[in-house]
Formats: C-alpha cells, structure tokens, sequence
C-alpha cells in the first residue's frame, strides 16, 4: 500500500514536471502528455457518448481545451481528475447540443419495442446497459469501474461530495441488478443468456 502511494506521488511529480514544461510552451511536453492519457480520454469520451466517431473528435476537442487552459491546473492536485473534469463537462455539452440524450431514449424505446417481438438476450452488451442510465450515471459508472478512480477523485470531476457519489453509485449498481432480474425471470428469456 506504501509502495503504491510512493508510486503515485512519484508519477504526479512527474506529471508536475511535464505541465510546468507546457506552460512555458514546451510542445514536446504536450506530445509526452497526450500519449499518456490519450487512450483513457478515448474510452472515457466512448462510454459517455457511445459513438467512434464523436468520441475520436471528442479526445481532440478535449486535448486542445487541455492545451489551452493548462493555466487553470494547479500543480498539486491531481492532473488526471483535472483532466476527467475537462472530459466530462465537453461529454455533457456535446451530449446537450446535439440532443443526444432524446435519441437515446428514443433509439432504447424502438428497441425494447422490438425486443419484445422477438428477444435475443444472449446478446446483451455494455452498451444496452450503459444505454439503461442518464448520462450523468453513465459517467459515474465508467470513471467507478473501467477507469477504477476512487470516489473521491469522481466526486471532484463531478462536483459534489464524496458522500453523494457513493450514495448515486449504490442506486445505479441496484437498478442494474433489479434489472438483470426482471430479464431472468421473463419466460421469453434463455436461462442460457445470463450465463457467461
């Protein structure tokens, strides 16, 4: 536990390091600094927008926002939840210009629509549970589980106590599993489909 604690504060000094470089325009600082986080913002910006597409520009828009307010970062505190708060207000006014949240919701109706005419559940995805949340849940439950950040460090990208985050989190993990089993005990269902 030590060891990983002395392994963190090394990489955040050195993270320190590289961002001092950047604001004195060091572009190579800036190159070393996109290929560390370039693939966990693409990930990230995937879960939350769930398009290729808009989540490749996505990372570049989010990059160049980085760029250019790297004044606003403290040095300190974490660069990565910094970097995250960028993402996720860019996924969220993405999500609201383009109206995204409506096609989803209307886009998860057409299929449940359809699913109910002839269900496959064996073919159940990430996607078709992430597509069960708001946008704001669906952002909690990527950082929590594919991105493993601690609830402290979510609840200062999303702005609200750690408290409230463990709290939200609980409620999404509930509704999930309420979920899975009204699909397992639905007759149409292949018990098969949950077995994997």
């Amino acid at each position: 536990m030590e060891g990983e604690n002395m392994d963190q504060k090394s990489e955040e000094l050195e993270i320190d390091i590289i961002v001092a470089q950047i604001k004195d325009g060091n572009k190579e600082a800036f190159r070393a600094l996109v290929c560390e986080y370039q693939r966990k913002i693409h990930v990230y910006s995937y879960h939350m927008l769930r398009n290729k597409e808009e989540a490749e520009d996505a990372v570049q828009e989010i990059f160049l926002k980085c760029y250019q307010n790297i004044h606003q970062y403290s040095q300190g505190t974490s660069f990565s939840g910094w970097l995250y708060t960028v993402a996720y207000n860019h996924c969220i006014n993405l999500l609201k210009k383009r109206s995204l949240r409506h096609k989803l919701i209307a886009l998860y109706r057409t299929q449940l629509a359809q699913a109910k005419q002839e269900v496959d559940y064996a073919s159940l995805s990430i996607q078709d549970v992430l597509g069960l949340l708001s946008a704001e849940d669906r952002n909690l439950l990527v950082l929590r589980v594919w991105e493993d950040l601690s609830f402290d460090e979510i609840s200062r990208i999303m702005n609200c106590k750690p408290t409230t985050v463990r709290k939200r989190f609980e409620r999404i993990r509930k509704k999930l599993k309420m979920k899975m089993i009204q699909l397992e005990e639905s007759p149409n269902v292949p018990k098969t489909a949950f077995r994997r």
